[in-house]
């Protein structure tokens, strides 16, 4: 009995301190201070990965919507964000990845970033890079048919594309002679039409999406050889008349993914799928907020430029 009195004086004497008011709140504080220093970081991480991340824009080919060093907040939570099922980013490794569900899909005018599928390199097929993003805009969604007309792009998905005029008109008026010399002029090196599609005419062509079949004649197995062997890792050959897979005649084909199809403002110097080809749809980041006023200015200069004309 002695014993427990003794440790019970003990424990009293060992609370005293705590006991004052002003003690309470130290020690609340201090408690409070632990949970945060552990919280924040988990929700700015949180943040970054489900909601909302920060780029910075290097490069003219957005111009004048996006110019070098703006900050752009790209919003994963409209698509949904990617989860890596594998984080083996090693060269040559695939995108292993979900998307949980979002809002919407991506549309015709939406700016996005997205991961170029030149990644580590490799222009002749499309490869996964993590650090390797581009900022453009979704000419064509899946399913779209895209394609230029004397400078003007067009899209099934949507009448108005976003590309501001001002720069459609600027590609007509440059003389083909100045575009080849920049080595900017062909379009097509994806779909095996070097000698016939420009950046001022090319198309149309339908942006591959999930579950659609084609026929696989010489055109369209030259069109979508990239995206056949990204998919199934054997890149189709036409030749004496058929369409071969490792000696394997096949007739025609069904993908499996949907893709993009993105090209940047500045058309006359935009590194973008107009010669890298489709972006499968994975490979995106997510859509950019592009702020109001921005849009608004862009829009009175493309009224005033008509008015000038």
């Amino acid at each position: 009995m002695e014993e427990n009195n003794k440790w019970k004086i003990w424990w009293q004497k060992l609370d005293e301190p705590f006991r004052s008011k002003r003690m309470e709140m130290v020690v609340t504080v201090a408690i409070w201070v632990m949970i945060a220093a552990v919280a924040i970081p988990f929700l700015h991480f949180g943040r970054r990965v489900f909601i909302s991340d920060r780029f910075i824009v290097k490069g003219g080919s957005m111009y004048p919507t996006l110019i070098t060093g703006q900050a752009i907040w790209v919003r994963k939570y409209i698509m949904g964000p990617r989860i890596y099922t594998s984080f083996n980013f090693n060269k040559g490794e695939p995108l292993k990845c979900r998307r949980l569900p979002g809002f919407r899909k991506i549309r015709t005018g939406d700016i996005a970033v997205f991961n170029s599928p030149e990644g580590w390199n490799r222009q002749d097929r499309i490869t996964f890079e993590i650090n390797y993003v581009y900022a453009k805009r979704c000419l064509g969604a899946p399913g779209d048919t895209i394609g230029t007309m004397n400078s003007h792009y067009y899209s099934s998905g949507n009448q108005l594309t976003g590309i501001p005029e001002e720069r459609e008109n600027q590609l007509r008026l440059l003389p083909d002679s100045t575009l080849r010399k920049n080595w900017v002029l062909d379009a097509g090196y994806f779909a095996e039409e070097q000698q016939n599609w420009t950046i001022k005419d090319f198309g149309p062509i339908v942006v591959p999406t999930k579950g659609m079949t084609i026929v696989l004649d010489s055109i369209n197995t030259a069109h979508y050889a990239k995206v056949i062997e990204y998919e199934v890792g054997v890149r189709p050959v036409w030749t004496d008349g058929r369409t071969l897979f490792n000696g394997r005649q096949v007739s025609q084909y069904s993908f499996r993914e949907n893709y993009c199809f993105f090209v940047g403002d500045n058309l006359v110097d935009s590194r973008d799928c107009r010669y890298f080809g489709f972006v499968p749809e994975d490979f995106v980041v997510g859509i950019i907020k592009v702020p109001r006023n921005l849009e608004r200015s862009l829009r009175q200069g493309l009224r005033a430029n008509k008015r000038k004309r």
